[in-house]
């Protein structure tokens, strides 16, 4: 490599945003010289598939860096059937923007080059968050970032190393990770959040308790609302967790799941613009303060659609839409990136748990007037054999009833509800557009009314006088209240609503649905009564009964008991 080399467009990173921008680019410019800078070995590999790797559920690393037509997506791969140079283990040390260079070294053979562009883009990605706290030099604790700590943890559990496992970090990698720990490998496995509740940042508390329910079911010990003081290791070199109010924690391995910063060396040393988020600050385009220089993938800040505000939210899937932006813009295709959402999506064993949207704590939080409304339902007709549920919940603003969030939790198919409220989001669509729309209907997909439709038929009745609330929520505001059961019977045998609440305190009736016109008169109208069924659609028609027959104080218990299993 010598000092001499110039491309139209030079790109450093080449894990998601990088290829993506450099592909796209390489179609819409057909000859432009476009070169690809990557600091590791490996290019252009499934980060989100590493966790699924650690467990076993992908049998090799390999998988990982393969097109889908079992194609290695290599340096020759990009040459031959992209049309760009990938050049990797080389490592960008500097940007000059007055010479529009940048110089960088080979990290195998100490080699230092420097390159002309005419575009630069920048795509470093993030790097893991350092602990708050001190911990010991050892192997074994590690972060779970890179597919160097996949592997490395395979290795171990593959070779019966490890039986004892600490995760910190109730995030997304988090709960991940501790499936990989405890599901196939079977080892015995803790988490520690420090936050009140796992998934803080994209859950709300009692959404968030579902996914508890599920982890604690699958015997790994959570330790929520605590923090970690430090990581010593014991005369063996084993890694030890001392933990705020309990005891050390002894381990063969800590994963430090303490989510990632964005790389922004580079940026900073050449004088670009920094966001109030900590992530590069770029335009609509992606530019940077320096128009020559764009930045894209987990290193930037970007806005959020439904506050206006900055936000630091880094996505596989988000970055390779901002490699396609980057392109176009500089192929003469002005074509803007709208912001975020913040949907998402995860496993938690054998929980489907996804949100977009803002979470009501923080739609509140910037001031908006907000409204919940929850759920539980069949992913398909209740006579359908393989149908599956999930609980839901809603936020909307109650000003004018714009959809603000939606979060869902269960075995159910909650993806496509999950991209459609995110459809309805970007549009920024109300509770009566919601009702209104229309989605593909068979038994095997899908019930006649989607559960969005019922979400949007509980917002409506929220604004027509009807007062809901989710069980956890009605529990600890209603505890003494006069609690109406409209089950069958047999269905509160199998699930008494004390062992649903975790309390032998509630004053309960069992009347089903289809008794209550006759049996009214057993209610006391001067008490409030809390209903509850098995999701709530009967709660909120015996409601409607009550209603209509004088009582004024009056609960629906949204979701149901299905949320408390």
């Amino acid at each position: 490599m010598n000092d001499s080399q110039h491309s139209d467009c030079v790109i450093i990173g080449g894990v998601a945003a990088g290829p993506k921008c450099a592909a796209t680019l390489a179609r819409r410019r057909p000859g432009a010289t476009i070169t690809l800078f990557q600091k590791e070995e490996l290019l252009s590999y499934g980060t989100c598939g590493l966790p699924f790797f650690a467990s076993g559920d992908i049998s090799s690393l390999e998988e990982l860096l393969i097109t889908s037509y079992g194609v290695a997506r290599d340096a020759d791969f990009f040459a031959k059937a992209k049309s760009f140079t990938a050049i990797t283990a080389a490592e960008i040390t500097t940007i000059d923007r007055e010479k529009k260079t940048i110089t960088g070294r080979m990290i195998h053979t100490g080699e230092t080059f420097t390159h002309g562009y005419d575009k630069l883009v920048i795509t470093t990605g993030a790097n893991p968050t350092p602990p708050p706290f001190p911990v010991a030099d050892c192997p074994n604790v590690r972060t779970f970032t890179r597919p160097a700590d996949a592997a490395y943890f395979r290795r171990q559990a593959e070779q019966g190393k490890i039986g004892k496992a600490v995760v910190i970090g109730g995030g997304l990698i988090g709960c991940e990770v501790i499936q990989s720990c405890a599901d196939l490998w079977g080892i015995e496995t803790t988490l520690i959040e420090i936050k009140n509740h796992v998934l803080p940042y994209v859950l709300d508390d009692e959404m968030a308790e579902i996914v508890e329910r599920e982890i604690i079911r699958h015997d790994v010990k959570l330790a929520s609302g605590v923090g970690v003081e430090k990581i010593e290791t014991d005369g063996d070199g084993n890694p030890v967790v001392y933990v705020t109010g309990r005891e050390p924690i002894s381990a063969d391995y800590v994963f430090l799941c303490l989510g990632v910063r964005p790389n922004i060396t580079l940026a900073q040393s050449c004088g670009l613009a920094i966001g109030q988020t900590g992530a590069i600050e770029v335009n609509e385009f992606m530019q940077t303060s320096d128009p020559d220089i764009y930045a894209g993938g987990d290193c930037i800040e970007t806005v959020n659609q439904l506050t206006g505000r900055k936000m630091y939210i880094p996505m596989g899937s988000m970055a390779n839409r901002h490699g396609r932006v980057i392109a176009e813009h500089i192929a003469g295709c002005a074509r803007p990136f709208p912001g975020a959402l913040g949907a998402f999506l995860v496993k938690v064993f054998d929980l489907h748990v996804g949100a977009v949207g803002l979470s009501e704590i923080v739609a509140n939080q910037t001031g908006l007037k907000t409204r919940a409304a929850w759920g539980s339902f069949p992913d398909k007709p209740d006579y359908y054999p393989e149908y599956k549920t999930f609980s839901a919940k809603m936020v909307y603003d109650t000003a004018d009833g714009q959809l603000l969030g939606l979060q869902a939790v269960g075995s159910g198919d909650i993806c496509r509800r999950i991209d459609a409220f995110s459809t309805h989001l970007h549009f920024k669509s109300t509770v009566d557009q919601l009702l209104d729309f229309e989605h593909g209907y068979a038994p095997p997909f899908s019930e006649a009314l989607d559960p969005l439709h019922h979400l949007a038929g509980i917002a409506k009745a929220q604004r027509a006088g009807f007062v809901f609330a989710n069980i956890d929520h009605a529990v600890k505001q209603f505890g003494d209240a006069f609690w109406l059961d409209v089950r069958e019977t047999d269905e509160v045998e199998g699930q008494p609503i004390p062992s649903v609440a975790g309390t032998d305190s509630i004053n309960a009736l069992n009347i089903p649905l289809k008794e209550i016109k006759d049996r009214v008169s057993q209610l006391d109208k001067t008490r409030k009564i809390v209903i509850i069924c098995k999701r709530g659609v009967r709660s909120y028609q015996a409601a409607h009964i009550l209603k209509n027959a004088g009582f004024t104080d009056v609960v629906i218990v949204g979701g149901g008991v299905q949320t408390m299993q």
